[in-house]
């Protein structure tokens, strides 16, 4: 709390949540509380099942008065980072002081990653031919990115043969991380459910936010804007995502049939819930982290 930036932070952030319902009010935007109340406490299942899947990536399992504060400290760090850098980071320093080897936290690490992406591309899919959409959203930029870096690393590797044997041995030390992993039924399971169980949320949440304004949208097409938003984020990495998700959700909801300002209140609802409350709780989850000596 004593950096300028974590200040800054919980000040945007609470301005933001205000205006999420100061300013709508002020239009006569009349907000229905069982929708206020879905989209609370699907943020909250986000949460925890960001925790599954956190745990599912570990051999062992943090206790979940770590595992959620450490969720919440990621989102925070996500917020002032592009791409998910920060959190990858501060994900990798508590999988390490938590008592997990460099091997064994990139491992955790990569497989959170690797997973999530695999169980929304398989959402996607689904959702593709069940609704019958030409093209199914990617993360096209994100890719090459990746696949950038592993071309350079590969020939930094090849051309200098001291880094080549370690690389080797590293590598080994981390394949055998991620199979230590995958082997175990708890983890497995604990990684495709907390996975699933984070895209099931974000829907519901966008789901309760656009009824809280009245909106009424089969979830079929939610979840199209949901994916295509995800999307824009990979296409255009901001820090928390600003900008991108908000401009492809109103986009979406308003091809959809609901008005610009019904469609820009239901976003900033959306985004208030299971961006925004987070991340100020995840201010305080850093302190509590650092008290325990986990980052």
């Amino acid at each position: 709390m004593r950096s300028s930036p974590t200040r800054a932070l919980v000040v945007l952030g609470g301005l933001l949540a205000f205006a999420s319902f100061a300013v709508p009010m002020a239009w006569g935007i009349h907000f229905h509380l069982a929708g206020l109340v879905q989209a609370a406490a699907s943020s909250a299942l986000l949460v925890t099942c960001s925790a599954l899947a956190l745990n599912g990536s570990r051999p062992v399992a943090l206790p979940p008065r770590r595992a959620l504060p450490a969720i919440l400290a990621t989102t925070a760090a996500n917020a002032v980072t592009p791409a998910g850098i920060g959190g990858t980071l501060l994900t990798l320093r508590i999988h390490r002081r938590s008592g997990l080897s460099t091997e064994q936290a990139a491992a955790a690490a990569g497989l959170r990653t690797a997973v999530g992406a695999l169980t929304a591309t398989c959402i996607t899919a689904v959702v593709a031919s069940t609704v019958g959409m030409k093209a199914m959203p990617s993360g096209g930029t994100g890719l090459a990115i990746v696949l950038g870096v592993v071309v350079v690393l590969a020939t930094t590797v090849a051309a200098m043969p001291k880094m080549r044997r370690r690389a080797i041995a590293s590598a080994g030390h981390f394949f055998f991380a991620v199979w230590d992993v995958v082997r175990r039924p708890r983890c497995f399971a604990s990684l495709v459910v907390g996975c699933a169980g984070v895209t099931l949320a974000q829907l519901l949440t966008l789901q309760g936010a656009v009824h809280a304004v009245g909106g009424h949208v089969p979830w079929t097409d939610l979840l199209v804007a949901l994916l295509g938003s995800a999307a824009a984020r990979s296409a255009v990495p901001s820090p928390g995502g600003v900008g991108p998700i908000e401009a492809a959700l109103v986009g979406g909801l308003t091809a959809l049939g609901m008005g610009w300002g019904t469609a820009a209140t239901a976003v900033a609802v959306y985004r208030t819930a299971g961006h925004w409350l987070p991340v100020l709780a995840g201010v305080l989850s850093i302190r509590e982290l650092r008290g325990r000596e986990l980052i």
